[in-house]
């Protein structure tokens, strides 16, 4: 008798804590995504991806542009009208490298940053990072860290991604330029916009006394306090286009 007790209570338990997990899951589905509603265009000739953000008029406005490398030859990125889907902190690639901030919006196409040789911020493929602009990828949009991570933080699943190719640049957008890593840098392993606070590019950029007298929000919050000024600039500044020196 004691036996068949103890197993109730067992079922009793296991049926209260899958009603409880059950609930909870349709609990987190069910709050709404507020982040703004964009659309991701990617001009395939120009390497250059405009993001318009939807407003409820029905209107859109410009909201980021950044250089990009699509396909090469032979591995062109497909052009057409997608969604994003899955997003991976690191993911591996075909080749046995690894993107950063991979967001999937076709099949096999992600963005993603600039690959590294391991999912690790100081194994950068440098050579490659020095092609944004160019075509240059097996069919993925490849990116700097900080437009990689501003794709993965602020398009929500389901965010419309349109490929297309030509001459002209969606919201009559300018291309960014974009930054060459030399050869014999000896931080030439790391992205110079990855937020990593270990970073040496923005430890060795970084003027904290410059960062707070151009920001007076800054010097009002932090004074002269070096690592909290250096903790807002690779937390916040880098993605709101601060400048540190």
């Amino acid at each position: 008798m004691r036996k068949i007790i103890k197993k109730l209570i067992l079922v009793s338990f296991s049926v209260l804590f899958l009603f409880k997990f059950d609930v909870l899951i349709q609990a987190q589905e069910s709050v709404p995504d507020v982040r703004p509603t964009y659309t991701v265009y990617v001009n395939r000739t120009q390497n250059c991806v405009t993001v318009m953000e939807q407003k409820d008029d029905g209107t859109s406005v410009l909201a980021k542009v950044m250089a990009c490398s699509c396909g090469k030859e032979g591995h062109e990125t497909p052009e057409g009208v997608f969604a994003t889907s899955d997003y991976y902190e690191w993911r591996a690639m075909v080749d046995g490298t690894y993107g950063k901030y991979a967001v999937r919006f076709n099949n096999k196409i992600l963005f993603h940053s600039v690959p590294y040789l391991k999912p690790s911020d100081d194994t950068l493929e440098w050579d490659q990072y020095n092609l944004l602009g160019q075509n240059a990828s097996l069919g993925c949009v490849r990116l700097s860290a900080v437009d990689a991570k501003w794709i993965y933080d602020n398009c929500k699943v389901g965010t419309t991604v349109e490929v297309y190719s030509g001459d002209n640049i969606i919201g009559d957008a300018v291309k960014p330029e974009t930054v060459q890593i030399p050869e014999d840098s000896p931080y030439k392993n790391w992205d110079p916009t990855n937020a990593n606070i270990n970073n040496p590019w923005l430890l060795s950029e970084f003027d904290y006394i410059a960062y707070a007298d151009r920001y007076a929000d800054l010097k009002e919050a932090y004074g002269y306090d070096e690592t909290a000024l250096y903790t807002h600039y690779v937390t916040f500044g880098i993605a709101e286009g601060r400048i540190a020196k």
